[in-house]
């Protein structure tokens, strides 16, 4: 049973729909769709005072967890999440960046470290990983940037396997998929940051 915990004071700037979009990034929402209920799980592991009933505080109200999804949603709050209940939860770019720099991370779940942490060399994150990395690596959009010329848009675009028929809940999906990898490599992060800031550029045209 998770300890209740309380608020350090009446301005305590923590949102519920922070908590669940670091839950979500904790569950592995930058690469797949996240069912509600384990996003619920794993929100009241992280802030149990936010997402309990006030009868039972011992419990999860799972109607909490969706608004804090929702809301998260909202371009008004960041627009941090992407999905819905029946589809399933997944950060969006922002989100994904929110995540990346909260410090609500600090406090994640030990299952969520080792999910998260070093993996085997033959594991199925690693072989991914590494089929993935070769892949960008012999890309034109990586050759033009590693001789420190412009990447075109038709590269960037070839790079996420971004054609005509990709929707933009799918370019949304194929970016933050391979910006939330664990490359483990400073060169390569910074390379799709550039190739991402390409797409963007084109898009706002």
């Amino acid at each position: 049973m998770a300890e209740k915990q309380s608020p350090k004071n009446l301005t305590d700037p923590l949102r519920q729909y922070h908590v669940v979009t670091a839950a979500l990034h904790q569950l592995g929402g930058g690469s797949r769709a996240v069912d509600t209920e384990d996003v619920a799980v794993r929100s009241f592991e992280l802030a149990p005072y936010l997402f309990a009933w006030q009868k039972y505080p011992e419990q999860i109200n799972l109607e909490l967890v969706r608004v804090a999804l929702s809301d998260a949603k909202k371009p008004k709050n960041g627009g941090l999440t992407s999905g819905s209940g029946r589809a399933g939860w997944r950060l969006t770019q922002r989100g994904l960046a929110w995540a990346q720099q909260s410090s609500l991370l600090d406090s994640r779940p030990a299952s969520a470290t080792k999910a998260r942490g070093k993996r085997t060399a033959g594991s199925v994150d690693v072989v991914r990983r590494n089929r993935e990395k070769a892949r960008l690596e012999g890309s034109a959009a990586w050759q033009a940037w590693s001789k420190g010329q412009l990447v075109s848009q038709r590269d960037a675009r070839a790079l996420f396997r971004i054609d005509q028929y990709t929707t933009d809940e799918m370019v949304e999906i194929k970016i933050v998929r391979l910006l939330d990898m664990p490359w483990n490599d400073s060169q390569t992060d910074r390379f799709l940051k550039h190739a991402t800031d390409i797409l963007r550029q084109g898009a706002a045209r």
